[in-house]
């Protein structure tokens, strides 16, 4: 006969095939990675045009300290990775922590980010004045708006208090975003400020 109830209204994934959501996150990294190749393709493409680099006029990039914040980045990774170790073993508490751990790391690399941009505007570098600016500040910002979403999908999947932890595919979809925006910023860390 029919089947009723809440069976019928919450249908089955079938064995081996991956959850909807990793999927549709899988979809729109695919997406984003081809939009800043785009970005960080002109970017090559103005550095190997330009006489001088940076331009005349342009500040250098503060390497010293980026360097540092892709280490925060990096470990940040880390620790996601760790949290998802430890929600699938079952370990609710510890998974909880790490998460807070990540999403902690994410938000000091988004504020050490916000304070260089600060020093750049300072030392004369705007997105509206010249083509190194402007591609300059949307792969910085367009990046950053990447990890704040990350922060914000991070803190929403690790519920405070004793609440438990969502499903798993609903965390590893968020991993997989929050790996996304980490290769990012390698890739951007590599073209825009060791290039």
């Amino acid at each position: 006969g029919p089947v009723t109830g809440s069976a019928a209204a919450a249908p089955t994934r079938q064995a081996g095939l991956p959850p909807a959501a990793w999927v549709a996150t899988l979809f729109f990294v695919a997406a984003e990675t081809m939009v800043f190749a785009g970005l960080l393709f002109f970017f090559l493409a103005y550095r190997l045009w330009s006489p001088v680099w940076p331009p005349l006029g342009e500040p250098r990039l503060p390497l010293g300290v980026t360097v540092v914040n892709t280490a925060i980045l990096l470990v940040s990774g880390f620790a996601m990775r760790h949290a998802v170790r430890l929600a699938r073993a079952g370990a609710g508490p510890a998974a909880r922590r790490a998460l807070v751990t990540t999403a902690a790391l994410g938000w000091a690399f988004l504020a050490v980010q916000g304070s260089e941009w600060v020093r750049l505007l300072h030392w004369g570098l705007t997105a509206v004045g010249s083509p190194y600016g402007g591609i300059v500040y949307v792969l910085l910002g367009g990046h950053g708006v990447h990890v704040l979403a990350a922060v914000v999908w991070l803190l929403a999947v690790a519920p405070a208090g004793r609440r438990p932890l969502p499903p798993a595919h609903r965390l590893e979809a968020c991993a997989l975003y929050w790996y996304f925006v980490c290769a990012l910023w390698l890739a951007i860390f590599a073209v825009v400020y060791l290039a």
